[in-house]
């Protein structure tokens, strides 16, 4: 199964074991200095050893100005071969190839790490920073392109197998390609040949020094979905110009830092980019590597036996789950942590403040742990009993069962999940129930077991004599005090979530504009309702990150529902829904049902009968404090590595 995902094939002249990459992704581990940290080391040595046939480092800045922030890793000059030589090193003597990827930020440049003007192609500054920029010269373009060449050189001396030349994604390379940053009149401007040839001559000068055998890949965005950007057919045309240049194979991306879709959220499908991946396969005769939130390994093969691409890139999926070739050859499907595109701690989470780590995984917090968190054996085989089957007690269970313990799992519910199974009902939120369905797996695997349907009391507890009982009890949406609150019409959001009550063709009001709020509403207009949401925040959904909270309001603009902020709920009354907003008073009118969802409290009742018949009591996730499931899991996680 899944045979062609695991053929060799070669990238020049070098054979790369099968067709899974881990490309450059920014992991948040380096230090200020510009260095790789011994948390970067781990983190690329663990996705070599969960089987990758090829790892791309994050970008390395090949000219001190074009840093992209105070934690990228330089590679500008010779004093940092030592310390990138680590990274090549780890992952080859754990059976990967390693490339470096050779990067300029151009005009997304950061001051505070260069404290330099930032320059460019053209004198248009970034969209996101609106900095002033310097315009390169004619022969400050040939310096850069000789700089590349060197940086290349100091690769291979430290003894990564091949490079790879940043062209998307807006940075530098990139502002020469595009037309719509690249206002030059000279030989780098005009033309799609012309500007092309920054990238061209980068490739050249590489070749030239060192060798013509050492591997060269380029990244392109394929298109860069902002106005008067590249299309599909400017890059179709550049890529035959980077092959004649001697380049090796094309990495095949999206998208800029300003269109927001280098990085997608799960409204995107899996492997979206894989016709882009195609177009660009017809017009060269060299290897192309597809990249775009492939998290599924039917959708992997396919990529490769449709021909679309030679291999495939696994960005966040390798970030929740760095075995996850390993897991595919060996016929674990059920094991794996199957990204679920919600960018909480892989984007949202660089130098996260409550992991102390950079880049992590909300469902899998090890990741961004490697070399700190190591699953041993317990000396001590404990009794634990954990009273609650959503992600967080889950979590817990199965990490205490591998480690030796003697767990069981008591669930006063018929299934596992708790709110990840509310979690995964609005649309394109499937993923979550998979992410249960590996958690219970993987407590099946390691002898941790799961009984169902068992209210625990005092009595049920203390018949279990557990030398440690975790309360994983989780949370219960709020109510509040409001007049009528009570009415035969109004229902929590659990209510339509779980399938207790379907309404459909109605007139709704959804009170709270959160998360929760937000994607209930998206869920409850695929029935046929019309629907407002009413909160007294200024915005909706304003904890998510910048990437997918703006897909969502796209998706509720486009399902036509609407938002009446500032605007705070007095009484349900038998008029309508009376209201305060900038300190007038009114009614809402017209509504057939309202649902609430203004939040959740943390629930656990039985924090004091624990800690009266256990001496080691710890409470985990929204028992502990409501929150999200990135902390309660990342939480849950560290009380079940120190029992």
């Amino acid at each position: 199964m899944f045979d062609k995902l695991f053929e060799p094939m070669k990238i020049g002249k070098l054979e790369i074991k099968n067709r899974l990459v881990v490309p450059p992704m920014h992991s948040g581990s380096a230090t200020k200095e510009h260095l790789f940290s011994e948390q970067s080391f781990n983190y690329f040595a663990e996705r070599a050893k969960g089987g990758f046939g090829l790892v791309i480092t994050e970008f390395l800045c090949v000219s001190k100005e074009g840093l992209a922030d105070e934690t990228q890793v330089g590679i500008y000059d010779d004093s940092f071969i030592n310390n990138i030589s680590e990274v090549a090193k780890r992952v080859k003597e754990n059976g990967a190839a390693c490339f470096a990827q050779l990067h300029h930020a151009g005009i997304q440049s950061d001051f505070n790490a260069t404290k330099q003007i930032s320059v460019g192609a053209s004198s248009i500054p970034a969209v996101n920073k609106l900095q002033p920029v310097h315009e390169l010269t004619t022969e400050e373009v040939w310096t850069l392109v000789r700089k590349f060449g060197d940086a290349a050189m100091r690769a291979k001396k430290a003894g990564f197998d091949g490079v790879e030349i940043h062209g998307a994604h807006g940075y530098l390379v990139a502002q020469f390609l595009s037309k719509s940053t690249n206002k030059r009149i000279d030989e780098f401007g005009g033309s799609v040949t012309a500007r092309s040839k920054f990238a061209s001559e980068i490739i050249k000068d590489i070749k030239k020094k060192c060798g013509e055998d050492y591997p060269v890949t380029i990244r392109i965005s394929a298109t860069e979905d902002i106005e008067n950007g590249n299309t599909i057919i400017d890059s179709a045309a550049q890529v035959k110009i980077f092959e004649e240049a001697g380049a090796d194979a094309i990495h095949v991306s999206v998208g800029t830092i300003a269109s927001r879709t280098i990085i997608v959220p799960n409204c995107f499908q899996p492997g979206f980019n894989i016709e882009n991946s195609k177009k660009i396969k017809i017009n060269v005769n060299i290897p192309v590597i597809c990249v775009g939130r492939i998290n599924d390994p039917a959708i992997a093969e396919s990529i490769i036996t449709s021909g679309a691409a030679d291999f495939v890139s696994i960005g966040r999926q390798s970030i929740s789950d760095p075995e996850f070739p390993n897991k595919i050859k060996e016929n674990r499907f059920d094991e794996i942590f199957y990204c679920t595109g919600c960018m909480q701690r892989c984007i949202g989470g660089i130098k996260c403040e409550e992991t102390d780590t950079g880049v992590s995984c909300m469902i899998n917090p090890f990741s961004g742990k490697e070399g700190v968190w190591k699953i041993e054996k317990t000396e001590i085989s404990k009794k634990v009993v954990v009273v609650g089957a959503g992600p967080a007690g889950l979590q817990a269970a199965w990490v205490l069962a591998k480690r030796g313990h003697n767990v069981i799992v008591l669930e006063k519910e018929k299934y596992a999940g708790g709110q990840y199974r509310l979690a995964s009902v609005p649309p394109m939120k499937q993923d979550l129930a998979r992410t249960i369905h590996t958690y219970t797996t993987l407590c099946n695997k390691y002898g941790a077991k799961i009984k169902y349907g068992v209210e625990v009391n005092e009595e049920i507890l203390a018949s279990y004599d557990a030398d440690t009982i975790i309360l994983a009890t989780g949370s219960t949406p709020i109510v509040p005090p409001i007049k009528g609150i009570d009415g035969d019409n109004v229902y929590k959001a659990n209510d339509l979530l779980s399938g207790n009550k379907i309404i459909a063709n109605q007139n709704l009001l959804v009170i709270g504009a959160g998360l929760v709020g937000c994607e209930t509403a998206e869920f409850l207009s695929l029935y046929n309702n019309k629907i407002t949401i009413v909160d007294m925040i200024k915005e909706m959904a304003p904890l998510l990150g910048k990437t997918p909270r703006k897909y969502l309001l796209q998706k509720l603009e486009e399902s036509d529902i609407k938002f009446k902020s500032e605007t705070k709920v007095l009484e349900f009354t038998l008029d309508g829904i009376k209201y305060e907003h900038n300190g007038e008073e009114g009614i809402l009118e017209g509504y057939d049902s309202i649902i609430l969802a203004i939040g959740s409290r943390s629930y656990n009742p039985l924090v004091e009968v624990a800690e009266k018949i256990c001496k080691e009591v710890y409470s985990v996730g929204d028992a502990q404090k409501a929150s999200d499931a990135k902390i309660g899991i990342y939480e849950a996680t560290k009380v079940a590595m120190k029992i």
